[in-house]
């Protein structure tokens, strides 16, 4: 008898201790008043559990930071402290369901599920452009969210060590949101330095020297000279 494989286990939820207890204090709530106002949305824990989420000893899962969030008044991103990383992350986030997010991106719930859950995200370019305005995101996080990181560095690379022309498209396509006129000024300045930096390191260089970029610190530099375009949201 064959065994299935066994379901990939979904990363924790990014959660702020902190952010938790300001969220309740400001609310002047008890433990026990956030637990009976989490019961209201279907979430049953103990005023302990609170607690616990609190002090970081525990980490609510998805349901439960959803009623947390709403049993504080507020969206679960601010609950998050910023560590929104992943597709599902920033849909938490915004407090929308799988099912409400696959309708505004024109897609089942079954293959929505399954791009959420890839390591990296496999819609095409309209589809992705859509995401960001239905998540909010700016491109920078948008790549991120998407696992796009490596694809961009290697774009980077190509421009910086080729022809950075034919680059601004590839760019383009994993960051759609992005203006083609801000890509090719920092694929053109991205080109321009490593000319520069690669006639001194053609030379005889000292132990003691910086070595070149490497292609996380490329994207770095990507994303400097974008500015608030990085960020910038749809």
């Amino acid at each position: 008898m064959r065994r299935r494989p066994a379901a990939p286990v979904a990363a924790p939820v990014p959660f702020d201790p902190a952010a938790a207890r300001y969220a309740r204090e400001a609310l002047g709530l008890s433990p026990a008043m956030v637990a009976r106002a989490m019961a209201a949305h279907g979430v049953h824990p103990a005023p302990p559990q609170v607690i616990a989420w609190e002090s970081g000893q525990l980490l609510p899962s998805e349901t439960e930071l959803t009623a947390l969030a709403r049993a504080l008044w507020c969206l679960p991103g601010r609950l998050m402290g910023g560590r929104a990383r992943s597709v599902r992350d920033h849909r938490l986030a915004l407090d929308l369901p799988a099912e409400e997010t696959a309708r505004r991106l024109g897609l089942t719930p079954r293959v929505y599920a399954q791009l959420e859950n890839e390591p990296r995200w496999t819609g095409d370019e309209d589809l992705t452009y859509l995401l960001a305005e239905v998540l909010r995101l700016g491109p920078y996080a948008l790549v991120v969210a998407t696992g796009r990181n490596e694809a961009l560095q290697e774009a980077l690379q190509r421009a910086v060590h080729g022809r950075w022309q034919p680059q601004a498209r590839a760019v383009a396509r994993l960051a759609p949101t992005l203006e083609r006129a801000a890509i090719e000024h920092a694929l053109r300045t991205l080109s321009s330095e490593g000319q520069a930096s690669t006639a001194l390191w053609g030379g005889d260089r000292q132990q003691d020297e910086e070595p070149p970029p490497g292609p996380e610190d490329l994207e770095r530099r990507f994303w400097q000279l974008l500015g608030p375009a990085a960020d910038a949201v749809v």
